[in-house]
């Protein structure tokens, strides 16, 4: 039974393509049924906290119990142990020093084998393991430290390697030999350094993006007095545009466009507004999931056909550059952070990516899951301020028909549609405007913050066996009670202890603060497990 999450298992959580979420807990590996939000599984063998969890996109097809396995790293042996989830056994283990991993993902992109890992070990080091056997099959250094990695979901063999000084682009990945070159480093300058950053909330009718943001992509070194990407949290490649980034900054998502080496899109936080800890990019439609401070996550999607178009007082640019606009589309609560409680990270769903788990560092793991509603208005006459979402207009190629309300929200590709341009929604004046919301699926809760007191239920009989349920009492001694899974009272004292009666119910004793006098105020409860 876990409970509170500790500092470096912040980040370590992954949601495999089974079905299940994995992620860490002190020297623990938790593996959760995302449909249950129910523990299914907890690996138990590293030494020290878990920094990464993994999962694999592939699994054996003759052996549906043993589709998943993870590659977890502890954060001060730097081991990296393979998992057969179902039996709970460790498979391998892999240690190139004793430093913590940087980053590790499964080379999803390749058919020469589905275990082959690669990791970044600190301070400048990429190996690609074979996961299966443990064997090192090839090492690269490089300039710089390396942060973290990601690979190009449409070319497996562009790689791009953010490193403490800028990004680094490999464009001759291989699994079967080490890069020969250095790669191509490009420096990039924070964009707070930007004289135009502070227009972007009343930013208008700029001639090209980089009116708004200056150009961050550049071969040379920036000056010392602009910052580095130092403040940058996260780099990712767009799964569903062609040569297109994203940068996470803790203030505005910036989008780059690797072609023009442009930055095309800024998705910017009011001065008011809660800063962003991660985003992850969708792969069915353009948008992006977005985990705040506050534990909020936000479903931002793209505007369709937005162009960058010129001033009255400015000549129209012969080759127009598209500006990606992401509208606000769904968020979900946020919950009450303190400082023991707060959002260590976030995984979506990645088969239909219309749900997304969040991980808070009090053990809690909330499963949030997207609904899609029909507006009940025809496209002519909508009247929203941002581009409208629409229903999809066929399932499977087969078109939806005329008296058919709405898709099933199976997925999010399911949910809503393609972005159409304005004569499209004049022929196509069936489509129906989707709208988009958050539910609170699947809540999984830890042990409170220790100490604690421990009493199992009177023990089985051949007289109960029949009405036999095995209980854990958990009693947090410091100020509530728990029965797991629920929690049952909270009393104004200190509690002590708990003694059972019976199968169905115990005696609680807690005991105040000595006042003044040294007295103190004694409370007995007894409590009846069927009514509460």
């Amino acid at each position: 039974l876990t409970g509170a999450l500790s500092a470096p298992n912040r980040g370590a959580a992954d949601w495999g393509w089974q079905g299940l979420i994995a992620y860490g807990c002190h020297s623990l590996v938790l593996v959760v049924d995302a449909t249950s939000a129910q523990t299914l599984q907890v690996l138990e063998r590293h030494k020290a906290s878990v920094v990464k969890v993994r999962c694999t996109c592939v699994g054996y097809l003759c052996f549906p119990l043993k589709v998943l396995v993870l590659k977890l790293q502890s954060l001060t042996l730097g081991k990296i142990i393979v998992w057969d989830v179902a039996t709970g056994a460790a498979r391998c283990e892999i240690q190139e020093h004793s430093k913590p991993i940087q980053d590790m993902q499964w080379l999803w992109n390749q058919d020469a084998s589905r275990d082959l890992l690669l990791a970044v070990h600190p301070p400048n080091y990429i190996v690609l393991w074979n996961a299966d056997t443990g064997t090192k099959l090839w090492k690269k250094s490089y300039a710089e430290n390396i942060l973290s990695f990601s690979f190009d979901p449409f070319d497996p063999s562009h790689l791009a390697l953010l490193t403490s000084e800028g990004i680094v682009f490999i464009s001759d990945f291989s699994p079967s030999k080490a890069p020969a070159s250095s790669g191509k480093k490009v420096y990039i300058s924070s964009p707070h350094s930007s004289p135009s950053h502070n227009k972007l909330a009343a930013a208008t009718g700029a001639k090209k993006a980089l009116d708004k943001v200056k150009i961050l992509i550049s071969n040379e070194k920036p000056s010392a007095e602009s910052v580095t990407l130092n403040d940058c949290l996260q780099l990712s490649y767009l799964p569903s545009k062609r040569n297109y980034m994203l940068l996470l900054y803790p203030r505005e998502i910036l989008i780059l466009d690797l072609e023009v080496n442009q930055t095309v899109g800024v998705i910017a936080i009011e001065r008011t507004g809660v800063p962003f800890i991660q985003v992850i990019p969708c792969f069915q439609r353009d948008g992006l999931f977005c985990l705040h401070e506050n534990g909020c996550i936000t479903l931002r999607v793209r505007r369709s056909n937005c162009s960058i178009t010129a001033t009255p007082n400015e000549e129209p640019d012969p080759e127009p550059v598209q500006e990606l606009v992401y509208d606000l589309r769904s968020q979900c609560d946020a919950i009450r952070v303190t400082k023991t409680v707060r959002p260590f990270s976030m995984v979506c769903c990645p088969v239909n990516e219309n749900a997304a788990a969040l991980i808070v560092s009090d053990g809690r793991v909330m499963i949030w899951e997207l609904k899609s509603s029909i507006s009940g208005r025809n496209v002519w006459n909508s009247s929203s301020s941002a581009s409208p979402l629409y229903s999809p207009v066929s399932f499977c190629g087969i078109p939806v028909g005329a008296l058919q309300n709405k898709l099933p929200d199976l997925s999010l590709d399911n949910m809503i549609g393609q972005g159409a341009s304005a004569g499209e929604e004049l022929r196509n004046s069936f489509l129906q405007e989707v709208h988009l919301k958050f539910l609170l699926t699947g809540l999984l809760s830890g042990l409170p913050l220790p100490p604690f007191a421990i009493r199992m239920c009177p023990p089985l009989t051949t007289k109960n066996i029949k009405q036999y349920e095995p209980i854990l009492a958990v009693v947090q001694t410091s100020s509530n009670s728990n029965i797991l899974p629920d929690m049952l009272h909270a009393f104004p004292s200190d509690h002590r202890g708990i003694e059972w009666i019976s199968l169905t119910g115990f005696i609680s004793f807690a005991t105040s603060t000595p006042n003044n006098l040294g007295l103190v105020r004694n409370e007995l409860q007894l409590v009846d497990l069927p009514t509460g």
